[in-house]
Parts: C-alpha cells; structure tokens; sequence
C-alpha cells in the first residue's frame, strides 16, 4: 500500500501509528542509517543496536515532523544525535574500548584480502584502524561534520542544518577536524 508513497506520506502515516507505512520506510532507509551509525561507531553491533533505536525514535516523534522542513534533515538529526550521546557513554567504559579496536574493520576488507598479498593486507588494516582512532579522538561534533562531508558526501548546509550551526561553524569544525587528524597521522603516513 505505501511502497510508492512519498516520504512525507510515510512520515505522516507512521505519526498516527501505521505499521505497514513504518515498515516501508525503514526498508527505504535502513542500508543508508546503518552505513552513516557504522562510520561514526565503527562497531557493527552497537551500530546494529543504534540504528533500531533510531528507527524507534522515528516512530514515536514522527508526530514531530513539520512537512516544509526537509526529512533528510530531521532524520540525520536523530542519527547525529544518537551517535553523540552512544559516543559519550562508551568513552567511560573501558570494556568497550578495549572491544572496539579489537575488532575488524568490516566486509570490505575481507573482499580485498583475497587479492591482496598478505602483507599489503595487513598494512592496510594497520592503516585503516590507525585511520579509525585518530578520527575516534576527535570531539564529537568534528567527527560527524567530518563523517557526514567525506563518507556521506552531504553539503556544508546540509551538515550546518543537521548539527543545527551556522555554515560557517560548520567549515570551521572541518577545517579544525581536517587539521587535527592531519597532525595526528602525519607521522605514520607522511601526510
């Protein structure tokens, strides 16, 4: 019934509770919700957690949705917002740090390692984790500024609407992000 409904249908329908409407939007955007939680957590289970707890929050702010403001604006809102505060919590338990780097990167990885000879295979994954940390220590709003502009390929204003700034504040965040990791990998990579 809803699959060739407009997003704002849908929005509007899961606002008076429609499960079937629901259903339709998050097969509509699960892979992407997961792709952007995946990149800023860089764990695939607490992505997997994160990613039904904003699709929960979906649900029930719907109701919250203004039709003139852009979906995509509000539901990266409610992801940008889910990862802060997932973030936050886990820098104070030292088991989740302890967990998260040790584990692989990801399937693209396992992809390539049966092209690649073993030892460019394990300077890649050497490379790729260093990558992770360095862009793990950033402050929080660096990270999804970043995140949002190089891996989901968003506009300054896009990013600027979804953090709720200016896009001025949003180009300072990157340029001071982009420095930072610079300075920090600059000495493994000869940046």
């Amino acid at each position: 019934m809803y699959e060739h409904a407009s997003d704002h249908e849908l929005i509007k329908a899961i606002a008076q509770k429609d499960t079937e409407a629901f259903k339709v939007f998050m097969t509509r955007y699960q892979d992407r919700v997961f792709r952007t939680v995946y990149r800023f957590v860089g764990d695939a289970e607490s992505a997997c957690d994160l990613v039904q707890d904003i699709f929960l929050k979906v649900y029930r702010a719907a109701h919250s949705y203004t039709p003139d403001a852009e979906l995509f604006t509000w539901l990266y809102r409610i992801i940008a917002n889910h990862c802060i505060n997932f973030t936050v919590k886990q820098k104070k338990d030292p088991l989740f740090i302890a967990r998260e780097h040790s584990q692989p990167s990801g399937s693209s990885e396992a992809d390539r390692a049966h092209v690649e000879s073993p030892e460019k295979n394990l300077l890649r994954q050497e490379r790729s984790l260093r990558v992770r940390q360095a862009l793990d220590s950033l402050p929080n709003r660096q990270k999804l500024a970043i995140t949002l502009l190089r891996f989901e390929g968003l506009s300054y204003r896009e990013i600027a609407a979804i953090l709720g700034c200016s896009v001025s504040a949003v180009e300072s965040l990157i340029f001071r992000g982009m420095e930072t990791l610079k300075k920090s990998l600059s000495k493994e990579f000869a940046v």
